[in-house]
């Protein structure tokens, strides 16, 4: 990754420069960040600090399993292909950074040109703002008090820009209230949902009900509208892409109509914004004509997943998955486990679980068998059938039932890393001969 010089006087910590590293936030809090110990369960000596780790001079056959770790060189295609991509769509990012809640990871992003990050909750902002975060999209209304006055505080801070959703009028009357001593209005997005599905208003109407309301609070400022497309099954091989787009319609409708009520006034652009990580295409095909308005249009995908991408999930339906695209994007997470048993004919079982890998969508896809460092692909004939807590049960036939044997190491490939990262507060960053050049701390 980006090798990252500190500022002048102060040496790189623990004698060597970070490489999953970008310059896009506070270096300082790096530093304090990399130099704290914390429990790593997958190398040899913890409580460890990323710092320490990045000098030991380790290498994946080191590492304790089960360890989820990250392919540099996968990364730095992702980071620098989606950028491409936005780029050439003419569309800005503002990646969902709950994805990997990890600091350096998030400058890596904000060094390729992100318009800021998306947070899910205040809790998430508030680290984006300590570690220098400049802009901040929470992708939800906020209605905590402590949370509210949270915000509050942060408007009176001129190197920082907190942004909100805005979804029902009690909402907005709570918000407004709670903003009463606020230094300067909080930008708010009428957000629009689907019926059935989570937060959002769920007709034009009454989004345009409430970007009056808005208008009428004088701690609020009107500045756009979002809405989230992956509310709707994130697949590619049935009806799902013809209802997003039909659905997104609606963004461009509500700004015509809300600019036309001149409800945008005091803003300086109007953020249209939609994306996560399976349509990000369709919303920058919808977002493509702007409609001519008393501003300008500024448009935004938000996706997260790019930046590892995955083996099941992500590679079903990204645009850049490996069957759409010529160069597409890389599964960069891997989990590396021991086989502990071979209770039975077709049966192993793997020393990971639930406790280490996503299972939420898909079960891990075993990729390649590590034996005295060799490496050789399992195939169809290994299938992760079910995970306990720690154990995971593999079922094979074929060569595999005959390959596999008590001691090896299997490779798996993962789904949906959203649900990975939250496991593992240090995660060991790989180069292409396994060596461990750096790590990942990520604070959930």
């Amino acid at each position: 990754m980006t090798e990252h010089t500190p500022p002048p006087g102060r040496a790189p910590t623990g004698g060597r420069t970070a490489r999953a590293a970008g310059s896009g936030t506070s270096a300082a809090a790096w530093e304090d960040l990399d130099g704290t110990p914390i429990e790593a369960r997958s190398v040899p000596d913890s409580p460890t600090t990323v710092a320490r780790v990045r000098a030991a001079g380790l290498h994946l056959r080191d590492l304790w399993l089960p360890a989820v770790t990250l392919d540099e060189a996968a990364l730095r295609h992702n980071l620098d292909r989606f950028a491409r991509w936005c780029a050439e769509r003419g569309v800005d990012l503002a990646p969902h950074a709950k994805t990997t809640m990890a600091p350096r990871l998030w400058a890596e992003q904000l060094d390729r040109g992100a318009w800021g990050l998306t947070a899910a909750t205040v809790a998430q902002a508030r680290v984006m703002r300590r570690f220098g975060v400049p802009r901040v999209l929470i992708a939800n209304e906020v209605v905590e008090p402590d949370q509210l006055a949270w915000l509050a505080d942060a408007l009176g801070d001129p190197d920082f820009e907190p942004l909100c959703l805005v979804d029902s009028l009690a909402g907005v009357r709570i918000m407004d209230r709670a903003l009463a001593d606020a230094p300067r209005p909080l930008p708010v997005l009428v957000e629009l949902g689907v019926d059935g599905r989570r937060a959002g208003v769920r007709d034009l109407d009454e989004a345009l009900e409430l970007a009056r309301a808005v208008a009428e609070h004088p701690r609020l400022a009107l500045v756009g509208v979002e809405a989230f497309e992956g509310v709707f099954p994130q697949r590619r091989d049935d009806d799902s892409p013809t209802r997003v787009r039909s659905w997104l319609d609606r963004l461009y409708a509500f700004a015509r109509r809300a600019d036309a009520e001149h409800l945008f006034d005091g803003a300086e652009e109007v953020i249209v914004t939609a994306g996560g990580s399976s349509y990000p295409d369709l919303v920058s095909d919808a977002l493509a004509e702007p409609p001519a308005l008393s501003l300008p249009v500024r448009r935004i995908v938000r996706s997260g997943c790019y930046l590892t991408h995955d083996d099941l999930f992500m590679e079903r339906a990204s645009p850049l998955r490996s069957a759409a695209d010529e160069d597409p994007l890389r599964p960069a997470l891997s989990c590396y486990a021991r086989v502990l048993s071979r209770p039975e004919p077709g049966r192993a079982l793997l020393g990971v679980g639930k406790r280490d890998v996503s299972f939420d969508i898909d079960l891990p896809v075993p990729r390649a068998l590590l034996r005295d460092g060799e490496r050789s692909p399992l195939g169809e004939g290994a299938r992760v059938v079910e995970l306990n807590d720690h154990h995971a049960f593999l079922d094979l036939d074929g060569p595999a039932e005959e390959a596999v044997r008590v001691g090896d190491v299997v490779e798996l490939g993962l789904s949906h890393p959203c649900t990975v990262f939250d496991k593992w507060p240090l995660i060991p960053v790989l180069d292409g001969d396994g060596r461990v050049v750096d790590a990942v701390r990520t604070l959930f």
